[in-house]
């Protein structure tokens, strides 16, 4: 997963411009306002609190947001069941890449067989309509069309490195606000984002060793993905 966590800093990292603050009162309760973060994921570890993320009014970078997408090169492979995944999340300064990085993908929502009538900038910000996404296992041509797929690492440069890769059977993702953030210059569109919101409760596997599993309760997000 450090792979993909470095191919995504190095296609898009946006850093903010005021930063952050990676832990508000860890421990059992956390309780912090979301409208003072640019972007953030917390929710409980284990039972455990914690928060990583960019509050608004700081003044050094703590965790920026990372997100990736938009290549189609999987449609030449999968024409008629491919399609294009969005990721979105948050990942240390590169001075303090010990600490935990989350990133949440968006599997297929874009398709190969759209590309005849549609181009992605013309439907991506709707695609993440309100509403509940099932958990996806794999973000490969395997997984879910349509549901999200889940990476996480107590360690960023270390590991281990765990992902939704299990049963979910009692887990859940839901958008509970989207808004629109696309970029213009001179009114012609830079590039499309969104600002999502929402809650989830996801069970993540160690990538060497699936008997070791957390689960992270209470969820709640703030992410941009964008093209």
């Amino acid at each position: 997963m450090k792979h993909i966590f470095k191919a995504l800093l190095a296609c898009s990292i946006i850093l903010a411009i005021s930063c952050s603050n990676n832990d508000e009162g860890s421990g059992d309760e956390l309780s912090f306002n979301p409208e003072d973060y640019h972007y953030f994921i917390s929710g409980k570890i284990n039972g455990e609190s914690f928060l990583y993320g960019q509050r608004k009014d700081a003044t050094t970078v703590d965790y920026n947001i990372i997100h990736s997408g938009g290549t189609t090169t999987e449609c030449a492979y999968y024409p008629e069941t491919g399609g294009v995944n969005y990721y979105s999340g948050v990942y240390p300064n590169f001075e303090e890449e010990t600490l935990p990085s989350m990133n949440f993908g968006f599997v297929r929502f874009y398709l190969c067989s759209e590309m005849d009538a549609t181009s992605q900038s013309a439907v991506f910000n709707e695609r993440f309509a309100l509403g509940n996404y099932e958990i996806a296992t794999k973000d490969d041509i395997s997984g879910t069309t349509g549901g999200i797929y889940f990476e996480y690492s107590s360690n960023s440069l270390e590991g281990p490195y765990y992902n939704s890769n299990g049963d979910q059977s009692s887990s859940y993702c839901e958008i509970t606000s989207s808004t629109n953030a696309n970029q213009y210059l001179l009114e012609v569109l830079v590039n499309s984002q969104q600002i999502i919101e929402g809650n989830f409760s996801v069970k993540l596997y160690n990538e060497e060793d699936s008997s070791d599993v957390i689960e992270i309760t209470d969820g709640s997000f703030k992410l941009r993905p964008r093209i």
